[in-house]
């Protein structure tokens, strides 16, 4: 006799299922191992401030996280330090993995691959590490303004906009500025004189205007396995033939990795570490080949 049976009346009545409801994570904090001597945070490491300007106005503070290539796009918010000028003397942007730890060099978060916008009204970008003008005559920001930021990580585009209004068109326009790809990217605030700042909105609720369509807020927590249609049988002993048209099965013995997968014949995770990402399998066995 069977000890555990789930058998045609599982199957009959089908197991379509929406994918598990994602919930925003906590919000996204700047780095205090990365925070120069002259700027201050707050608010629970979401906000920064400049608060000695002097010789330490070409620093700046990344995000503690990075942006993975196989995050998807997320948008995030910057409002400037309402205490700072207008325009702002600073870069608000992202850095790339290999500028995280010039933080504190005495440059501006520009180089590397890194992307700038100025206050000004003036995107900054480089490969190398001279810093090198993009474009110019885009909409200026200081004091009080919100500005919105939307990357496409797994093709290094970035979008920007001023108090609701892209400088690109998310939805249909090329993006204002595409960088070299990196394996991460820290959203990074900088504040070049004294005052300037600005606070990292990462969650819905601390949003001032709608996602772009297609995004994710910078702080969305993904689960670790999204199934759009699950089946399963397991029998442990039977007495009578069994006749199934079709059968999916599934089964997580501690996997670690991310899966996303649109159908699964038969999966067996035994702790499996980087991500798997398919379309279609029909047998999947992963043994932690890390």
């Amino acid at each position: 006799m069977s000890l555990l049976m789930m058998r045609g009346p599982l199957l009959a009545q089908g197991s379509a299922v929406t994918g598990p409801p994602v919930t925003p994570g906590a919000p996204w904090l700047l780095d205090a191992s990365r925070t120069p001597l002259g700027y201050t945070l707050s608010e629970d490491q979401q906000s920064v401030v400049n608060s000695s300007g002097g010789p330490d106005n070409r620093r700046w503070v990344p995000t503690a996280r990075a942006i993975l290539p196989s995050d998807g796009p997320r948008y995030w918010e910057v409002l400037c330090a309402p205490g700072g000028a207008s325009p702002m003397e600073g870069h608000l942007g992202l850095v790339p993995a290999p500028e995280r730890d010039a933080f504190d060099a005495g440059t501006d978060p520009v180089t590397r691959g890194a992307i700038g916008y100025r206050g000004d009204g003036t995107l900054w970008s480089s490969d190398s590490d001279t810093p090198l003008q993009r474009r110019a005559g885009l909409a200026p920001f200081g004091a009080g303004d919100v500005v919105m930021f939307l990357l496409h990580p797994a093709h290094a585009s970035l979008w920007i906009g001023v108090n609701g209004a892209w400088q690109d068109d998310p939805a249909s326009g090329a993006p204002s500025w595409t960088t070299a790809p990196s394996p991460a990217f820290h959203p990074v605030i900088q504040g070049r004189n004294p005052g300037d700042g600005g606070t990292l909105r990462s969650l819905p609720a601390q949003f001032s205007y709608p996602l772009p369509p297609g995004a994710q807020p910078l702080a969305q927590a993904e689960p670790h396995l999204r199934l759009f249609q699950a089946g399963a049988f397991v029998e442990l002993g039977w007495d009578r033939d069994l006749s199934i048209a079709g059968l999916e099965a599934w089964r997580d013995l501690g996997g670690g990795a991310r899966l996303t997968s649109g159908s699964v014949a038969l999966l067996v995770d035994l702790g499996g570490g980087p991500a798997l990402s398919a379309a279609h399998a029909a047998l999947y066995i992963e043994l932690d080949p890390s």
